[in-house]
């Protein structure tokens, strides 16, 4: 090869370089924005409507459109981009205060790419089925009586983007408010913080890739909700928040159970302080029926022979005191919590519950007290300042109020400083026929 040959070819591609280069200015190597043009299409039926042809089995769109053609829009709400969600494009049918919420399941990856949240999109149901699976309804290819994914190769002939991109705004709801027209909506929980059991865990195992499930508590009314976290999730590894707060994510149903999917993490806002109890005893330790032996408790006889004793039925622990069969003249046991300090804070209210079995007239056995002076040894008991406090509880002696858990009612301690001792006292006789069978579950210090 003569030099003049081999000189043209590297000229050229010193020419080329100097072009490409003098097309950047400043530095700037940004991707340039890709515009959608608006497409020619209008939605001829609703998400709701479409979530009405369900009854029960398969719907094939071919057969439900009499002919015709079926297009729905909505907004997007998923997003994968943080790997908790898998090939599936969730849609409600309007960006603040939707009524209906649908899956489509599609198998793609990456789909926030082309779907972001808040993306308005135009589904093309002819060709797509839908079922049900664990409960929730979703949408995509049918394969004999079956629904998969919509194909990789041709998923963008059937959901169509819009060149609208809207704000989303969740819509609020609270625990007592589940149901499943919620369903795969995108919704916000106030008041709620990790279960305390779990904190200091991350979102999901870091180690592997399995679903994890952490529990989260509401504040207002105690109830649990399952958060779903994959282990797929970028965030897995992350420790979840220790506060209190609220948390914006889709929502979902696994059979019975209601569950939340949130996007990434930015979507957990748990900056205030935690709703904590300054003292709570579910009895959730008992094993079996043996004396009752927690840590701080003092569970003592005055009179008799009988003391408490940790009881489970069904899976639920509680404490019990029982003086049947014990041939005691006078039965007095005590149940006295650890201390409670009531100084680091104002407005503190008890709640407990109660409930019996075997009652006899006119007998009430169970005087709940408190005491400031207390010095937290049993030989401390009769010298101690005990006040009682009133709260609810049922000793009918119907058959049908027997084994019903009652409510005590909020019990106002803001008028005590100190540290306090709450008192469960047992008076009966066996003897005597007041030996009423007394449980008491679910003892619980707080601060609304």
């Amino acid at each position: 090869m003569s030099k003049t040959n081999t000189f043209l070819p590297l000229t050229l591609v010193l020419i080329a370089m100097l072009s490409l280069s003098s097309c950047v200015h400043d530095d700037d190597y940004k991707i340039p924005s890709v515009e959608i043009t608006e497409p020619n299409i209008t939605a001829n039926t609703t998400i709701n409507i479409v979530k009405d042809m369900y009854a029960g089995s398969l719907v094939d769109f071919d057969e439900a459109s009499n002919g015709g053609e079926l297009i729905m829009e909505g907004y997007v709400v998923s997003n994968d981009e943080a790997g908790n969600f898998y090939k599936v494009l969730i849609i409600q049918d309007a960006p603040e205060n939707p009524t209906a919420a649908i899956q489509l399941d599609v198998d793609v990856t990456s789909l926030y790419s082309k779907y972001k949240p808040g993306r308005k999109v135009y589904v093309k149901l002819n060709g797509l089925g839908m079922d049900e699976m664990n409960g929730v309804l979703h949408i995509g290819s049918i394969n004999g009586s079956s629904i998969e994914r919509i194909s990789s190769v041709n998923y963008e002939d059937y959901i169509i983007r819009s060149s609208e991109v809207a704000t989303l705004v969740p819509k609020v709801i609270t625990p007592s408010q589940y149901n499943d027209s919620y369903i795969n909506m995108l919704v916000q929980i106030d008041d709620m913080q990790l279960r305390s059991e779990e904190l200091g865990k991350p979102y999901a195992n870091a180690a592997d890739t399995y679903t994890v499930n952490r529990y989260l508590k509401n504040c207002v009314d105690d109830s649990q909700t399952i958060l779903r976290n994959s282990g797929f999730a970028s965030f897995k590894g992350q420790e979840f928040p220790q506060g209190r707060g609220s948390i914006v994510a889709v929502f979902s149903k696994y059979n019975s159970d209601y569950q939340l999917f949130i996007r990434d993490t930015d979507d957990v806002m748990f900056d205030n302080d935690r709703c904590d109890p300054l003292f709570e005893e579910t009895f959730s330790a008992a094993v079996d029926n043996t004396n009752l032996d927690l840590p701080g408790w003092i569970n003592f006889a005055t009179a008799g022979t009988v003391t408490w004793s940790e009881q489970v039925y069904s899976g639920n622990g509680y404490a019990e005191f029982n003086p049947y069969n014990s041939k005691d003249v006078s039965n007095i046991g005590w149940l006295i919590t650890p201390g409670i300090d009531l100084d680091a804070q104002d407005g503190e209210i008890l709640t407990f519950q109660t409930e019996h079995a075997y009652p006899d007239s006119g007998h009430d056995p169970l005087a709940v007290l408190i005491s400031t002076d207390f010095d937290g040894t049993t030989a401390g008991i009769s010298t101690a300042t005990w006040t009682p406090l009133t709260f609810d509880v049922s000793y009918k002696v119907d058959y049908g109020t027997w084994f019903n858990f009652t409510n005590s009612g909020e019990i106002d301690l803001s008028s005590y400083t100190g540290t306090a001792y709450i008192a469960f006292r047992y008076t009966g006789s066996d003897t005597a026929n007041q030996n009423m069978t007394l449980h008491v579950d679910n003892v619980k210090v707080y601060v609304p």
